[in-house]
Protein backbone atom coordinates (compact mmCIF):
# COMPACT_ATOMS: atom_id res chain seq x y z
CA UNK A 1 0.00 0.00 0.00
CA UNK A 2 1.45 3.65 -0.59
CA UNK A 3 1.94 6.25 1.66
CA UNK A 4 1.48 9.83 0.69
CA UNK A 5 1.92 13.16 2.71
CA UNK A 6 1.86 16.77 1.72
CA UNK A 7 3.51 18.51 4.58
CA UNK A 8 5.51 21.59 5.72
CA UNK A 9 9.40 21.20 7.05
CA UNK A 10 12.05 23.07 8.89
CA UNK A 11 14.90 22.93 6.59
CA UNK A 12 16.78 25.54 8.48
CA UNK A 13 16.56 28.27 11.73
CA UNK A 14 13.47 30.62 10.30
CA UNK A 15 13.28 28.60 7.02
CA UNK A 16 10.01 26.25 6.30
CA UNK A 17 9.81 24.76 2.84
CA UNK A 18 6.54 22.85 1.30
CA UNK A 19 7.54 18.80 1.04
CA UNK A 20 5.98 15.64 -0.39
CA UNK A 21 6.71 12.08 -0.36
CA UNK A 22 5.29 8.79 -1.37
CA UNK A 23 6.94 5.31 0.03
CA UNK A 24 6.15 1.82 -0.55
CA UNK A 25 7.19 -1.58 0.87
CA UNK A 26 6.69 -3.82 -1.48
CA UNK A 27 6.49 -2.98 -4.99
CA UNK A 28 9.21 -0.37 -6.24
CA UNK A 29 7.88 -0.55 -9.92
CA UNK A 30 4.70 1.59 -8.89
CA UNK A 31 7.39 4.12 -7.41
CA UNK A 32 8.86 3.88 -10.75
CA UNK A 33 6.29 5.25 -12.20
CA UNK A 34 4.91 7.77 -10.17
CA UNK A 35 8.76 9.06 -9.98
CA UNK A 36 8.73 9.20 -13.72
CA UNK A 37 5.37 10.94 -13.57
CA UNK A 38 6.66 13.69 -11.13
CA UNK A 39 9.88 14.00 -12.34
CA UNK A 40 11.22 12.56 -8.95
CA UNK A 41 13.82 9.75 -7.97
CA UNK A 42 13.33 6.52 -5.90
CA UNK A 43 15.51 6.07 -2.94
CA UNK A 44 15.91 2.90 -1.41
CA UNK A 45 15.56 3.03 2.54
CA UNK A 46 15.81 -0.09 5.01
CA UNK A 47 12.66 -1.82 4.93
CA UNK A 48 10.85 0.56 1.65
CA UNK A 49 11.19 2.53 -0.85
CA UNK A 50 10.40 6.48 -1.37
CA UNK A 51 9.75 9.36 -3.62
CA UNK A 52 10.01 12.62 -2.38
CA UNK A 53 11.02 16.27 -2.69
CA UNK A 54 11.12 19.99 -1.15
CA UNK A 55 11.89 21.85 -4.82
CA UNK A 56 10.39 24.48 -5.57
CA UNK A 57 9.36 23.92 -8.81
CA UNK A 58 8.73 20.15 -8.23
CA UNK A 59 6.20 20.75 -5.92
CA UNK A 60 4.57 23.00 -8.16
CA UNK A 61 4.37 20.09 -10.68
CA UNK A 62 3.02 17.89 -7.75
CA UNK A 63 -0.08 20.38 -6.99
CA UNK A 64 -0.71 21.30 -10.64
CA UNK A 65 -0.64 16.92 -11.29
CA UNK A 66 -2.74 16.20 -8.16
CA UNK A 67 -5.29 19.10 -8.42
CA UNK A 68 -8.87 18.05 -8.13
CA UNK A 69 -7.98 14.41 -7.96
CA UNK A 70 -8.48 13.28 -4.52
CA UNK A 71 -11.42 12.37 -1.63
CA UNK A 72 -11.45 12.99 1.68
CA UNK A 73 -9.21 14.10 4.54
CA UNK A 74 -6.13 13.73 2.01
CA UNK A 75 -7.54 15.79 -0.25
CA UNK A 76 -8.06 18.66 2.62
CA UNK A 77 -4.61 17.87 3.76
CA UNK A 78 -3.92 18.57 -0.03
CA UNK A 79 -5.66 21.50 -0.29
CA UNK A 80 -4.45 23.50 2.86
CA UNK A 81 -0.98 22.35 1.50
CA UNK A 82 -1.06 23.93 -2.57
CA UNK A 83 -3.07 27.11 -1.16
CA UNK A 84 -0.17 28.06 1.15
CA UNK A 85 2.78 27.53 -1.69
CA UNK A 86 0.37 29.21 -4.21
CA UNK A 87 -0.43 31.94 -1.61
CA UNK A 88 3.08 32.60 -0.25
CA UNK A 89 6.13 33.34 -2.59
CA UNK A 90 8.55 35.26 -0.06
CA UNK A 91 8.97 37.54 2.42
CA UNK A 92 9.15 38.27 6.22
CA UNK A 93 5.67 37.12 7.29
CA UNK A 94 6.54 33.71 4.92
CA UNK A 95 7.73 31.68 8.28
CA UNK A 96 5.04 32.98 10.89
CA UNK A 97 1.95 31.95 7.99
CA UNK A 98 3.42 28.65 6.82
CA UNK A 99 4.21 27.62 11.02
CA UNK A 100 0.69 28.36 11.14
CA UNK A 101 -0.31 26.28 8.13
CA UNK A 102 1.64 23.13 9.45
CA UNK A 103 0.32 23.72 12.64
CA UNK A 104 -3.34 23.42 11.57
CA UNK A 105 -2.25 20.62 9.28
CA UNK A 106 -0.97 18.54 11.90
CA UNK A 107 -3.99 19.42 14.36
CA UNK A 108 -6.22 17.94 11.03
CA UNK A 109 -3.97 14.66 10.96
CA UNK A 110 -4.87 14.15 14.75
CA UNK A 111 -8.82 14.45 14.37
CA UNK A 112 -10.28 11.16 14.41
CA UNK A 113 -14.05 10.33 13.63
CA UNK A 114 -16.07 7.13 14.15
CA UNK A 115 -18.46 4.97 12.26
CA UNK A 116 -21.14 8.10 12.70
CA UNK A 117 -18.66 10.70 11.82
CA UNK A 118 -18.33 11.83 15.57
CA UNK A 119 -14.91 12.83 17.18
CA UNK A 120 -13.08 10.64 19.24
CA UNK A 121 -11.41 12.21 21.87
CA UNK A 122 -8.03 12.04 21.59
CA UNK A 123 -5.87 11.26 24.85
CA UNK A 124 -3.56 14.44 25.22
Amino acid sequence: MLQGSFYLVTKSIGRIVHAFEITQKLDKIVLDAISYLLDLTVVKKKTYYTVGTTNAKRVANIILYFHNTMKGMKALEYRIWARSFNKIKAGSARFDYLTKVRNQMRNIRSIRLDKNFKIIKQNM
